[in-house]
């Protein structure tokens, strides 16, 4: 069996001054000829200029005072209707929930928690089996992170990010001996709150930036509707996700559910409902 003769290895040339400076010629000239096309074509609508006619800053102004106005005069007829939902909710969950009569000192939503041993449904966990099962669902959590790749990439850092949160709670119910001070029904109250305050600011939000575009009046106010109807039924359902937490578990929870499932979760939420409408609009809405 003959050997296979070995590959012969010729020298390769130095470029010429001439090839070199030629090379960097049609560089340029393809630089150049990239500059021009960017300088020719629009700028992306995002960043481009909207001229302010008078209509459109009378929209801008108007339109959030008289929304903002309306949902503020609405307030009671709003928590009735939030109180309602939950009541109904409550009988389904086996929630210890019922109204406040006129005589006790029931919160805004006029609710009752009643958090005793005889109430149905009203067993919960003590803080002491609430650290455990937190370390336990942290570590958990933190360990399915640890699979995650590619596209998985910013789940992994929020629910890392839910994990750090979690631990402090637990950190701070393992050190502080006194009791929790904040009730069930308080946490609940805060986060409907928050909730509303901001559905009072989406109109001035979207005045800011979604009234400065050219599109019909309907179409504005369609869409801002949309977005408080939206929140007005989410609201209530985040509170009673708080409270079947809250009731089966631990109130080692709380400080979790209020960061980053209350006010910065709806304030997420919003930033996607208003990219979506943001989106509809033509490319004409900017010129």
């Amino acid at each position: 069996m003959s050997a296979t003769p070995p590959t012969t290895l010729l020298p390769i040339a130095p470029p010429t001054t001439q090839a070199r400076e030629a090379a960097f010629a049609a560089a340029r000239h393809t630089l150049a000829a990239f500059q021009r096309s960017q300088l020719a074509a629009k700028p992306h609508r995002a960043i481009r200029h909207v001229t302010l006619r008078p209509g459109l800053l009378l929209q801008m102004v108007a339109l959030p005072a008289l929304l903002t106005a309306g949902l503020f005069s609405a307030q009671a007829h709003v928590y009735a209707f939030w109180r309602g939902y939950v009541l109904w909710w409550a009988q389904w969950l086996n929630m210890p929930l019922r109204p406040s009569t006129p005589l006790e000192r029931g919160d805004q939503l006029g609710l009752v928690w009643q958090a005793d041993a005889s109430a149905l449904g009203a067993a919960g966990l003590s803080i002491e089996q609430g650290v455990w099962v937190g370390l336990a669902l942290t570590g958990l959590a933190w360990g399915g992170t640890l699979f995650m790749r590619g596209h998985w990439l910013p789940v992994k850092y929020l629910v890392r990010t839910v994990c750090v949160v979690q631990a402090l709670s637990l950190a701070y119910f393992v050190w502080v001996p006194i009791p929790f001070p904040h009730g069930v029904l308080n946490h609940v109250m805060n986060v409907l709150d928050a909730g509303y305050t901001l559905m009072l600011a989406i109109p001035v939000l979207m005045g800011l930036g979604y009234y400065t575009l050219n599109l019909g009046l309907g179409v504005k106010l369609l869409h801002t509707l949309l977005i408080g109807a939206f929140f007005m039924v989410l609201l209530p359902q985040q509170a009673l996700v708080h409270l079947v937490v809250l009731q089966h578990l631990s109130v080692v929870f709380m400080p979790t559910l209020y960061l980053c499932f209350g006010a910065l979760f709806d304030m997420m939420v919003f930033v996607a409902l208003y990219s979506w409408v943001a989106s509809k609009a033509p490319l004409s809405a900017t010129t």
